[in-house]
């Protein structure tokens, strides 16, 4: 049974939110994500849409199909189920170029934290990371958490472009970009991999719950894949 004290809302009249009263920690991470994939296993015939969170599931259904009172019941009995099948998510590799061309927020930041560029590099890419969530673009990843010594503010001045694929920090928490925006993390890395194709069955290929692993790639590798455009993510 899952030890993370939980509250249900009747959000709206075709909503249920499951809130999750704990610190944010892998551990919850990976139980909101088996979660939502007990709830599409079991209950797919009357949900219409799940979207998680770092905290929380919003569960959204068909009235015509069951009540808010009968829906909570039965999201209660599911998430006290235990079920191996669903407590593995994916580790995604996935390549970064650090170069300064690419890392423009990476010298200032490495001033700022006392520390050298390589040590930024070295203990960024040391962790492996949760994915928290999806939003603001989509196939934007946020994920975490960061070592201590990256932990660091917004930019005060956020930027008008950031480049696809751009590796960001900020608070506590690190992102890939998944399309040219504007932004406020501190840029400190780039990756030649697409991170959202609408021509692919799942047009993101990670998920929330799933994990992320940062390999350091030269910048000549990075030219070489960005050209072959045909560089898959890999997963172990």
């Amino acid at each position: 049974m899952e030890d993370n004290p939980k509250t249900y809302f009747v959000f709206n009249e075709r909503s249920i939110l499951i809130s999750y009263n704990c610190p944010t920690n892998s551990k919850l991470i990976s139980n909101i994500s088996n979660t939502k994939k007990r709830i599409v296993t079991h209950m797919n015939d009357s949900i219409l849409d799940i979207v998680q969170s770092i905290n929380s599931i919003l569960v959204i259904f068909d009235r015509t199909k069951i009540s808010a009172d009968d829906l909570i019941k039965k999201l209660k009995r599911i998430e006290d189920t235990e079920d191996d099948l669903y407590k593995y998510n994916k580790t995604w590799q996935i390549p970064v170029c650090y170069d300064f061309k690419y890392a423009v927020d990476l010298e200032n930041l490495a001033k700022e934290k006392k520390l050298s560029p390589s040590e930024i590099i070295n203990i960024h890419k040391s962790k492996v990371y949760d994915v928290l969530s999806m939003g603001f673009l989509p196939g934007f990843m946020y994920m975490g958490f960061t070592d201590e010594k990256l932990h660091c503010e917004r930019k005060e001045i956020p930027y008008l472009n950031i480049k696809k694929g751009s590796i960001g920090i900020a608070l506590n928490q690190t992102c890939i970009y998944s399309q040219d925006s504007p932004g406020g993390w501190h840029i400190i890395g780039i990756s030649p991999l697409d991170f959202f194709d609408l021509k692919s069955k799942n047009p993101c290929f990670a998920k929330p719950g799933d994990k992320i692993q940062f390999i350091e790639i030269s910048s000549k590798k990075y030219q070489q894949m960005k050209k072959e455009n045909s560089v898959k993510p890999m997963y172990k």
